[in-house]
């Protein structure tokens, strides 16, 4: 990730492009919820004013000066006392919807017995209070312009002592409770509702919390706004300014960047995306052995200054932000953010996302979008510079645990790339002759992996939304990829049409309006696809044994169909003669088509007879008959055709491969070489026929 921010950091540099910085060591608080708030604890004259519940909205903005080991003014306690009885636990959990009245206070009080306080959380509470207090108080000294943070410690310094703290906050919480104000949080305060299997050193829970007072918030520099949190940040920042200066010539080192190092024995900065991940930009812990491959550990496996850290900090904050949503990044699946930028940022920012994914906000297509961005890119171009200088760096974050975030992908290409390889991937999808599902859809890259991990059912419904063996950022490979392998993609397309194919026969007939009908199309785009890649074209496979087949088995469901519209009085078989053989056909065609033959010669029979009679009702008619009799035997010859030419090459086909198996598919559902007609507009060949039958029935 570190490469790829940088030259973002660079290209905001030049397009003068000043992002908001962070302390490295000024972080944001955790997320909260109902179950996990953030308490604002308000101090006036030395005492608990009260407590409240900071807003979700608000507490993503709160931040907190320190480490793992502590922080200061945010900090995490714990409730101050822990339940493990499970009726008293109970009783608990039904107060919080109560009014309190003084029985329920006393018997409160009561529950009140197993300190929660213990010495790993007290040792916790000291570095906070104390030692990460101190080092902010010696970071701002001297700087008139951050007196609010004084007038907060000032504020709580008695409460450096642990066990005064303690007592305020239960006489606060008792309080709020005799008030019913906000009984719940009252509760969380007092209570622990812990487990007795487990450790009570370990089990304690925990309490985000920010200190603040009176005199700030009148003042209108609360803990828990953006111009306290943005004027300490300064002065920090400031700070560790002056302290890189103090650093005598000859002590300088150089970062992997060509900056000024200074060693800082601490994690990463950490940024939280609009998008909804936190992120750190490197990881870099002991434990993970394979830093020790170079001699070095930590911070030195990849020396980083501090300078360029919250340089990269910067640059993933500002490309992350909310305003560049749908712009330079979106969500591609859970915790799981594309990001695009240009080398040359232009004035007026524009999309560079769309072109890989269509944004739900909106309905565009692929060409159009591909064709927008190559032009956007081109308008950067610096004058004299070959046309493809201003590139586009396209990269795919994805959280992998609760710890680890990590890119995924990453790739650089330029307009040149772009153009060329979006008109082969339209190519591409439009590789499929003419169905039922409309107009051949140009596919977005981003989408093809769910078009993969579908797994179907026989009745037409995907299986699960969960299996996902191919990641989100396959469909980018085969976009700029050339040589990418799609045996595997051609692989999981067939099994899927398998147990499709006969679902789809026997509902041929339904509208087009459901979801599942969408499925099918864009999958049959991505069969086209798959086979342009493996150099096989649609003038090609459509005179082939294959699509051919496929063909006959849709004329033959199409032949039933009529039948029993005309003779079963429009009671329709769950399988039809063609797609009851589908899957035979694709394990061992020879034994199908037999099998076909066998099935069609009542049907072939009837169609002979029936279509003389010339009837016009709707689903009934009699010229369909005639037409689709006369396309099954035209197929058929040429199937016959096709099939002798295979056995004098290769002998009888007696099992298709994944290709041929795609060919099949689509030949079962693409549609017939010539269009159906209407009653008023029979075809003069079906004309013909109806004459001759009349004249033979005349002699």
């Amino acid at each position: 990730m570190i490469n790829e921010l940088r030259q973002l950091s660079i290209a905001m540099e030049k397009a003068s492009i000043s992002a908001e910085s962070w302390h490295r060591k000024y972080k944001l608080i955790p997320n909260v919820n109902a179950n996990n708030p953030c308490l604002q604890i308000v101090f006036f004259s030395g005492e608990i004013k009260y407590i409240r519940s900071v807003s979700k909205e608000q507490a993503a903005t709160i931040r907190k000066y320190g480490s793992n080991q502590g922080t200061f003014p945010g900090l995490n306690l714990v409730p101050l006392y822990r339940i493990t009885d499970e009726n008293i636990k109970k009783e608990i959990r039904e107060l919080k919807d109560k009014a309190i009245n003084e029985e329920m206070l006393k018997k409160i009080e009561l529950f009140c017995n197993e300190n929660n306080w213990n010495e790993k959380f007290l040792k916790k509470y000291r570095i906070s209070m104390e030692s990460v207090s101190d080092e902010l108080n010696e970071k701002i000294k001297n700087k008139e312009s951050c007196r609010e943070l004084f007038v907060l410690m000032k504020e709580v310094e008695q409460y450096r002592n642990p066990q005064k703290m303690r007592d305020a906050l239960e006489n606060a919480a008792f309080e709020q409770l005799r008030q019913n104000d906000d009984v719940q949080l009252a509760l969380q305060v007092l209570f622990h509702l812990g487990s007795e299997r487990k450790d009570a050193n370990e089990d304690t829970g925990t309490l985000s919390t920010i200190l603040d007072c009176e005199n700030l918030i009148e003042t209108g520099y609360s803990t828990t706004g953006m111009k306290f949190t943005k004027k300490i940040n300064a002065v920090l920042l400031e700070s560790e300014s002056e302290d890189e200066g103090e650093i005598k010539k000859e002590e300088k080192a150089l970062d992997a960047f060509g900056e000024l190092f200074i060693p800082v024995e601490e994690p990463m900065p950490s940024v939280k995306l609009a998008g909804g991940i936190d992120v750190t930009l490197r990881t870099m812990f002991r434990e993970q052995r394979c830093q020790e491959r170079y001699g070095r550990i930590e911070n030195a496996s990849y020396p980083i200054s501090p300078g360029m850290r919250i340089s990269l900090q910067s640059a993933l904050t500002w490309i992350g932000s909310a305003e560049h949503r749908d712009k330079m990044w979106i969500n591609v699946d859970k915790d799981e953010i594309l990001f695009a930028y240009p080398y040359i940022l232009p004035e007026v920012q524009t999309s560079y996302v769309r072109a890989f994914i269509n944004s739900p906000r909106g309905n565009s297509h692929f060409e159009a979008e591909a064709k927008k961005l190559v032009e956007e890119l081109n308008k950067t171009r610096i004058p004299g510079t070959l046309s493809n200088a201003n590139r586009l760096r396209i990269f795919i974050l994805k959280k992998i645990d609760k710890a680890r975030t990590k890119v995924i992908y990453t790739r650089v290409t330029d307009p040149v790339e772009i153009k060329s390889r979006s008109e082969v991937w339209t190519l591409g999808c439009r590789n499929i002759p003419e169905s039922r599902f409309g107009e051949v859809e140009i596919l977005f890259p981003l989408r093809i992996a769910d078009i993969l991990n579908r797994v179907w059912k026989q009745d037409g419904t995907i299986a699960t939304d969960k299996f996902k063996p191919v990641p989100k950022y396959h469909g980018i490979e085969l976009l700029f990829e050339r040589d990418e392998p799609v045996t595997r993609d051609l692989y999981m397309l067939v099994q899927a049409s398998v147990t499709l194919a006969p679902y789809l026969g026997a509902h041929a007939h339904e509208k087009l309006g459901e979801k599942k009908w969408w499925n099918v199309k864009d999958m049959l785009s991505l069969m086209g696809m798959m086979l342009y890649r493996v150099g096989i074209r649609k003038e090609q496979y459509m005179n082939k044994f294959p699509y051919q087949y496929g063909q006959l088995l849709k004329v033959s469901d199409e032949l039933h169909t009529l039948y029993c519209n005309v003779v079963r009085k429009g009671e329709v078989p769950p399988q039809l003669a063609g797609s009851g053989l589908y899957q035979t056909a694709v394990d061992s065609p020879v034994r199908a088509l037999r099998q076909l033959g066998q099935r069609m010669n009542p049907y072939i029979t009837w169609a002979k007879y029936y279509r003389t009679k010339n009837v016009p009702e709707e689903g009934k008619e009699s010229w369909r008959a005639g037409w689709l009799l006369a396309l099954y035997e035209k197929i058929a010859n040429a199937l016959y055709a096709e099939w002798m030419c295979e056995e004098n090459e290769q002998g009888i086909k007696v099992k298709f491969n994944d290709a041929e198996k795609a060919q099949l598919f689509i030949g079962y559902l693409a549609s017939f070489p010539k269009n159906e007609k209407k009653i008023n507009e029979i075809s003069d060949e079906n004309e013909e026929l109806l004459n001759e039958n009349k004249e033979e029935e005349n002699e």
